[in-house]
């Protein structure tokens, strides 16, 4: 018996899955007491919380997170256990959520239920989840299970949960929208009614309701996400998109002249998609959903070295489903956990470049074999 085949039967047993499923819960615990400059930073809104009435403080601005996370830190303020670690294991909870999201739907392709024991066991243990959640005390994982959940409703023609899920999503954090794209082209090529997108600014506004309630004006909560955007005044942070090689001294224009870049290249390939009369697979849904996660971050300014986080996710589910090209998602998770590295001491002396010229190829490549796909499979033409 070969080495190579003898590695494959391990691979399907669900007891090496289960062992780096513990693994990784491990490393997790291990993680939780440590404290960085962003877990200073919610444990500071925790504190003002308890001194300031609990929902009672929901008036004042010291949060510029959308309400929702805010309403969670009041929870776990009111419950009264470890701030720090409540904090993380809300977040870690959601990725095991994000997780089961993915077994859901490569369940919709192969019955066998061992991806979903992978997908459980490797997910949580990706460098950028590991570190967003356990490490830095961050919450991405709740709008990205939630995305992951609106894939998986659309995918199972349950429109109404499907935009649901998306609006909620949006809702914790407005990263979410590195997946219209995919949203669009289900829209253009009749898989949902157009109409039911009105929910997603409903669920937002019902989102901002009790903050509202407690006192915070409308106006200041409508622009929540515009006054994000405004923070920091850079083209982008630890990211390597295409705004390297442009100075920041250029922010304002180019910033405004990126996001009507985004709209038209979403606009223009989703109607040149829409035309090809290939029927949609499972497959090239997946397909599709990663590469509006990987390519929007790249076009789009003032990205942060967290944004590709769902792109991360979506790279499993791309090899999950697809079986092949794993270098395409070992690619885009290197450059995501290259820039979180980035993103402390060694900020200095780890360039930009070679960062971007893997971004920019496993983009290409990633297209090509989409592209590949649309018109390679004649027995799915429609007549």
């Amino acid at each position: 018996m070969t080495l190579k085949f003898r590695l494959i039967n391990i691979l399907k047993h669900k007891c090496f899955w289960l062992i780096l499923i513990i693994l990784g819960i491990i490393i997790k615990l291990i993680l939780l007491p440590v404290k960085t400059g962003d877990s200073v930073y919610f444990l500071a809104w925790i504190n003002f919380i308890k001194t300031n009435g609990y929902f009672s403080s929901l008036k004042y601005g010291f949060y510029d997170y959308s309400p929702p996370y805010i309403y969670i830190l009041i929870i776990i303020s009111k419950i009264g256990l470890n701030p720090l670690y409540s904090i993380k294991i809300v977040s870690i909870a959601f990725e095991y959520l994000a997780a089961y999201y993915i077994g859901k739907i490569t369940l919709l392709k192969y019955k066998s239920n061992i991806t979903s024991w992978i997908a459980l066991a490797v997910i949580p243990i990706l460098p950028t989840v590991l570190l967003n959640s356990s490490y830095l005390s961050q919450c991405d994982s709740i709008y990205s299970a939630f995305a992951l959940g609106s894939v998986f409703f659309m995918l199972k023609k349950q429109q109404l949960l499907a935009v649901l899920f998306l609006g909620i999503s949006i809702s914790f954090k407005m990263q979410a929208v590195m997946l219209l794209p995919f949203f669009f082209i289900m829209m253009l090529r009749k898989k949902i009614y157009w109409y039911y997108f009105l929910i997603i600014p409903m669920v937002f506004i019902f989102s901002l309701l009790p903050a509202w309630l407690y006192g915070r004006t409308l106006k200041e909560l409508l622009n929540i996400y515009i006054s994000q955007t405004d923070h920091f005044h850079f083209l982008t942070m630890n990211f390597p998109n295409l705004y390297i090689w442009i100075s920041n001294e250029y922010y304002q224009s180019v910033k405004l002249a990126g996001m009507v870049f985004t709209a038209i290249f979403t606009l223009f390939t989703g109607y040149w998609i829409s035309k090809i009369k290939t029927v949609f697979t499972l497959e090239l849904w997946v397909k599709l959903a990663f590469l509006s996660s990987i390519v929007i971050p790249f076009i789009l300014p003032g990205m942060h070295e967290r944004y590709m986080f769902l792109g991360d996710i979506l790279g499993v589910l791309y090899y999950l489903v697809v079986r092949k090209n794993i270098h395409f998602p070992i690619g885009i998770i290197l450059v995501s956990f290259y820039s979180y590295i980035r993103c402390s001491k060694y900020n200095d002396i780890l360039p930009m470049e070679p960062a971007f010229i893997v971004y920019l190829s496993v983009i290409i490549f990633t297209t090509f074999d989409f592209i590949k796909s649309l018109n390679n499979d004649p027995d799915q033409i429609k007549k």
